[in-house]
């Protein structure tokens, strides 16, 4: 599949600062891309050098084959959602929008249409008469993704974009993403890798602005290294079962469920699951359920050698 966006031996430096270090990644077209890394990792100063806030060192960076700076002169759209973007608190959620549309090159009736599309994409519609003031934080991060969709860009890039978002936000963030899913090429930074893990089918890894790991999302899942336990009631003696399968990790993640982490690499999942049972049984505990997963999370710690 071609890459939607493809950035060659990126460097961006503030002094003696590499907050871009020869970065290369690729973003096969149409992917819902998660951009993942901690902070001071380089991921917003990446997505400011893409949409020329920055200016790079050295290295380039292509939209479908072509290089950003000429995409951009020629009008190719891109959809991008800062991490502190700003609204002006005189003007309706409505009037701004149509600015953006009108900037965009759309005509007054266009503007209007697109408008319109964008507020219920982002479930805002019965807010477009307000003012981002009167706003909660979550509103304002869907206002930001409304702006982001304006000219239905085909690569849209989104800062955070979940923060301060309720369950309920996150609920119609997740159906906005869908609705775009197939259309737009979508790349996501959050710190809320379990989200990204939801909405995300292509994975990117940064650490101190180099790329550590990049793929398809079940790739980066792979074999299981967790399994969890369901017990009837609270268990007691873990640190017993810890000392007994070392050097496996062993946790509570509520009073009757238990994490049993291992290497991959070295274990299987069958070899774990095994050991614990009998523990667990002859302990006499009641299971209630067991299941083997991994997570975006242990991924990334595993790519960036973090415990």
């Amino acid at each position: 599949m071609a890459a939607s966006l493809a950035i060659k031996n990126l460097s961006r430096n503030f002094g003696a600062l590499k907050a871009i270090d020869d970065l290369s990644l690729e973003i096969p077209e149409l992917a819902v891309a998660a951009f993942v890394g901690a902070n001071g990792a380089g991921k917003t100063t990446t997505f400011s050098v893409i949409a020329g806030f920055l200016r790079a060192n050295s290295g380039t960076i292509e939209i479908s084959g072509e290089d950003v700076r000429a995409y951009r002169r020629r009008g190719g759209r891109m959809g991008l959602l800062p991490q502190d973007v700003q609204f002006y608190d005189e003007r309706s959620i409505y009037r701004q929008l149509k600015m953006f549309a009108l900037l965009e090159g759309l005509s007054g009736a266009a503007a209007d249409a697109e408008v319109d599309r964008v507020l219920e994409l982002a479930h805002l519609t019965e807010k477009a008469k307000e003012k981002p003031g009167a706003l909660s934080r979550g509103m304002k991060a869907r206002l930001g993704v409304a702006q982001a969709l304006i000219g239905d860009p085909p690569i849209i890039i989104l800062d955070e974009p979940t923060a301060g978002l309720d369950p309920r936000m996150l609920a119609e963030f997740r159906k906005t993403i869908d609705r775009l899913r197939g259309r737009s090429t979508i790349v996501i930074s959050s710190h809320d890798l379990s989200e990204l893990e939801t909405l995300c089918d292509y994975v990117c890894m940064i650490d101190h602005g180099k790329l550590v790991r990049q793929g398809p999302l079940r790739e980066m899942l792979g074999a299981s290294s967790t399994v969890v336990y369901e017990l009837e009631s609270a268990l007691t003696g873990v640190e017993d079962i810890a000392e007994k399968v070392a050097p496996w990790k062993v946790r509570l993640l509520e009073s009757n469920k238990l994490e049993v982490s291992f290497d991959p690499r070295e274990h299987k999942a069958a070899d774990v699951n095994a050991a614990l049972l009998k523990i667990l049984l002859e302990s006499g505990a009641a299971i209630r359920n067991v299941r083997s997963e991994r997570t975006l999370e242990q991924s990334y710690f595993e790519a960036t050698d973090k415990d």
